[in-house]
């Protein structure tokens, strides 16, 4: 008789426990004792295996939430590791996928506070009197004193003065500028005036030291602009609101646009780029939030960084940037730039080792120890690069290095991840990493064949850091 197994309840449903008795009981009563048996123990076992998942999800989460970030793993845990898991299979062809261990010697490392408001908006002439302050004069050039009618000098008659709001490491200080009038007292016209300082947002108080300092704080430490408003006045005594702030910071970035510009065209003239991204929660006053989450990618050669805000995950606005580069594109494996790729003349499309190290690590940290015999090849990937870069070597040195070393380990890597593919399955943690290695197999070994290219995106993941570091300020101050 065909054993009749009931689909295991979804998330939203819970198993119904009297009826489930009641049914075996049913059947038992019906002779059907042994096929009862079987049912609940296909039940038990998919509850189990889903259960697996469910903790795998949770220790994930409580990974990323709470342990470090760190992927470095010990080589005496890693060793300890590799002694508990059963030894690798080999396949008949890959007896010399290995390199022998003296080959690499030395490369294996061993309550809120109160908020307070701004007292009133400064304006020139009125800034704080506690400030330091130097006094600058500015008189008309000489030809300008001279009448132009009568050929007489012109008389003093008055000034104009103004304050500059400025900074320097250590706090604020005042600009104060005095600008000279003249006329010609016998024609009693011509009246001049020194020239007026040159301010980086017209007709506005900060000086460039200031923007500097506003600009910093926000787009690289990540400190909201109220909270420089709160630090200015109660550190400082400069009472600058945050709209204030905010309406310096806008126009800045307005004047900055020309030179980020022009860094994005040296950088998309480069042979090497690579590109990741990371979501961000922007205001919008559409949303019943008040804030959606956007999207900044990071573009990085050897010398530049530029970065790229889409409001969505759509690579459609990045497949735009870089629709005439022909070099070497570096990602993660984003299936989003797939279509850049099946262009005509479309750049070379290379992987990231940290990404597949990062899905083994995840494996191994959930007790799976058949992810160490990768992570031992991938530790000694890494210990290659790492003597390349102690020794400087240039590209054509470190792709002889990598022939020599790092090919036989890859194909070493290769031969495990073919073994393993056989052993895990596919939903498990291990099983994600060995799917995730087979599908990027080709673009994992670009960087065999090029000494200028990283073998992994962590130059460009490590820009995104600052934006990291303001998650988690924000997220501690909701706490």
């Amino acid at each position: 008789m065909s054993r009749s197994l009931r689909p295991l309840p979804s998330r939203k449903a819970q198993l119904d426990v009297p009826k489930l008795r009641a049914h075996c009981a049913e059947r038992v009563a019906a002779g059907e004792a042994a096929q009862t048996v079987d049912m609940l123990l296909d039940l038990i076992e998919a509850m189990a295996e889903r259960m697996t998942r469910l903790e795998q999800q949770v220790d994930r989460l409580l990974h990323e939430r709470y342990a470090r970030k760190s992927e470095r793993i010990s080589s005496a845990q890693l060793s300890l590791a590799l002694s508990a898991a059963a030894p690798p299979l080999l396949l008949a062809d890959s007896q010399d996928a290995t390199v022998p261990d003296s080959a690499l010697p030395a490369l294996l490392p061993a309550s809120r506070p109160a908020r307070t408001r701004p007292e009133r908006k400064l304006k020139s002439g009125h800034l704080p009197a506690h400030l330091p302050r130097t006094h600058t004069v500015r008189q008309p050039s000489e030809p300008e004193l001279c009448c132009a009618t009568c050929g007489s000098r012109k008389k003093f008659i008055g000034s104009e003065s103004s304050e500059l709001l400025d900074w320097a490491p250590g706090g604020f200080h005042v600009e104060q500028i005095e600008r000279h009038k003249y006329a010609c007292a016998t024609c009693e016209s011509g009246v001049v005036i020194g020239p007026a300082p040159v301010r980086v947002l017209d007709g506005a108080l900060p000086g460039p030291g200031l923007l500097s300092e506003v600009l910093v704080r926000k787009g690289n430490d990540h400190c909201p602009l109220e909270r420089q408003s709160r630090i200015f006045t109660q550190r400082f005594g400069v009472p600058l609101s945050p709209s204030t702030l905010g309406t310096w910071f806008a126009r800045s970035l307005d004047l900055l646009c020309p030179i980020a510009k022009r860094i994005g065209e040296h950088a998309l003239s480069r042979s090497h780029l690579s590109v990741d991204d990371t979501g961000v929660q922007v205001l919008d006053r559409k949303d019943s939030r008040g804030i959606k989450r956007g999207h900044l990618w990071p573009v990085r050669s050897d010398s530049e960084v530029f970065f790229i805000y889409t409001p969505s995950w759509q690579a459609a606005p990045i497949q735009e940037v870089l629709k005439d580069f022909h070099g070497t594109l570096q990602t993660d494996g984003f299936s989003g730039l797939d279509a850049l790729y099946r262009r005509p003349g479309a750049p070379i499309r290379a992987g990231c080792l940290a990404h597949l190290r990062r899905k083994f690590v995840l494996a191994f940290e959930q007790g799976d120890l058949r992810a160490a015999h990768p992570l031992a090849l991938l530790q000694k990937l890494y210990a290659v690069e790492k003597k390349a870069g102690e020794d400087a070597l240039d590209a054509a040195a470190r792709k002889r290095l990598r022939d020599e070393l790092s090919r036989p380990l890859m194909t070493a890597l290769r031969v495990q991840v073919d073994l393993l593919a056989y052993q895990a399955p596919p939903k498990t943690p291990l099983g994600r990493a060995i799917t995730y290695a087979l599908r990027q197999w080709d673009t994992l070994t670009v960087f065999l064949d090029d000494g200028a290219l990283r073998p992994d995106n962590n130059a460009t993941e490590n820009t995104l850091r600052p934006l990291a570091l303001g998650r988690k300020k924000l997220a501690l101050r909701r706490q």
